[in-house]
């Protein structure tokens, strides 16, 4: 026979919260609970987008437009925040650093902006084409400008492809 105890807890919902928490727990998948568990930036076991992290990024500009000679390849450090904001460094001295956002498109593909004011007042846009993201690379094309401090004016174009490696403990450097 039940205690007239347990009945009162059922009739109340003190039962009921529990139960909806293991059936929620039964219905979402161990690795999206766990999400990031390679040791990549997810060690309160929240749901992360693989993205989220630092990388190294090699840039490889392959046109210019007003023409002039390319610029040798090179690296920059970025970091995409869980949040949609992406923040970037550049090594060259008459650059700063860059923000932005960005978005994620399909399954392991995105699209991010920055925006980096120079040195002299201008500013320099970069938008990514799509990225695609397999382990612990990304690659993308991009496609980017030189404005006057307005953002209006223009001043030159140029395009790209950049590879993304992740930063992790286990990575050269």
């Amino acid at each position: 026979m039940p205690s007239y105890a347990r009945l009162d807890n059922c009739r109340s919902g003190k039962n009921v919260g529990r139960l909806l928490a293991l059936l929620l727990a039964l219905t979402i998948p161990a690795p999206l609970l766990l999400a990031g568990d390679d040791g990549r930036n997810n060690d309160r076991g929240r749901l992360v987008d693989p993205i989220v992290g630092s990388w190294i990024i090699h840039i490889h500009v392959t046109a210019i437009t007003p023409s002039s000679p390319l610029p040798p390849d090179f690296e920059n450090i970025t970091a995409f925040w869980e949040d949609g904001i992406t923040t970037s460094s550049d090594p060259n001295p008459n650059q700063t650093t860059a923000y932005g956002v960005w978005r994620k498109l399909g399954p392991m593909t995105y699209a991010t902006k920055i925006v980096q004011v120079n040195l002299n007042g201008t500013l320099t846009t970069i938008e990514s084409m799509t990225s695609e993201l397999i382990g612990n690379e990304m690659k993308a094309s991009f496609q980017g400008k030189t404005t006057d401090s307005t953002g209006r004016t223009v001043l030159g174009r140029f395009s790209g492809i950049v590879m993304d490696e992740r930063i992790t403990f286990q990575s050269t450097p």
